[in-house]
């Protein structure tokens, strides 16, 4: 199985999460890598506090596993 074609890494957000500060809902950006085919997460999906730690964690993702990266994430 060639892992550049079955799978890519992928950053969606922000999302609401049941984590929570000062009462109110905490957005969240998620990075997993998942298949191509159907968009599943193939593994851990992780969950980032910021954007800009989501790109960092993403970005590096990509690169150590040689994967192609899709971003369909906004910031905040």
């Amino acid at each position: 199985m060639n892992a550049t074609t079955s799978a890519i890494v992928q950053m969606t957000g922000p999302h609401t999460a049941r984590v929570k500060r000062k009462g109110r809902a905490q957005p969240v950006w998620q990075v997993a890598i998942v298949a191509a085919a159907d968009q599943k997460p193939m593994s851990t999906v992780y969950r980032c506090l910021s954007y800009g730690s989501a790109v960092l964690l993403s970005c590096s993702m990509a690169k150590d596993r040689r994967l192609h990266l899709h971003m369909a994430a906004l910031p905040r």
